[in-house]
């Protein structure tokens, strides 16, 4: 109570309540794909998700019509379909919107490459 964090991992039915069910099928589909990469741990709060292994490599949050999705890179990709690119450290973030699937096929390969990134990190 009365503090910026709360500890536990959530669940994703409070996460997706009262969500369209194409954007909760969507959110079902990024999760499986993220934890096929490896062990990943999925924290989520309200509308929000991190995905970590022991450092957070991608997040999200779920908005009226998409997942707002912020991808954690170390190097600057260019693309179209980026909203909003910033750097904070050695980090770039990248900021996409998935209301597809055709969306959430275009990520993946940036998905795991932030996964793989934290992951060799970890040692």
């Amino acid at each position: 109570m009365n503090q910026r964090h709360a500890c536990g991992v959530g669940i994703a039915a409070t996460l997706l309540k009262s969500r369209p069910p194409a954007l909760t099928d969507l959110y079902r589909k990024l999760e499986t794909t993220v934890r096929g990469f490896g062990e990943v741990e999925v924290v989520t709060r309200d509308r929000y998700a991190l995905f970590r292994t022991t450092r957070i490599f991608a997040d999200l949050t779920v908005t009226r019509d998409a997942l707002r999705v912020v991808i954690h890179l170390g190097r600057k990709v260019s693309a179209p379909y980026f909203i909003k690119i910033g750097r904070s450290g050695n980090r770039v973030s990248h900021v996409v919107l998935v209301r597809t699937v055709k969306d959430l096929r275009t990520i993946i390969p940036l998905l795991r490459e932030a996964f793989a990134l934290a992951v060799s990190e970890e040692s």
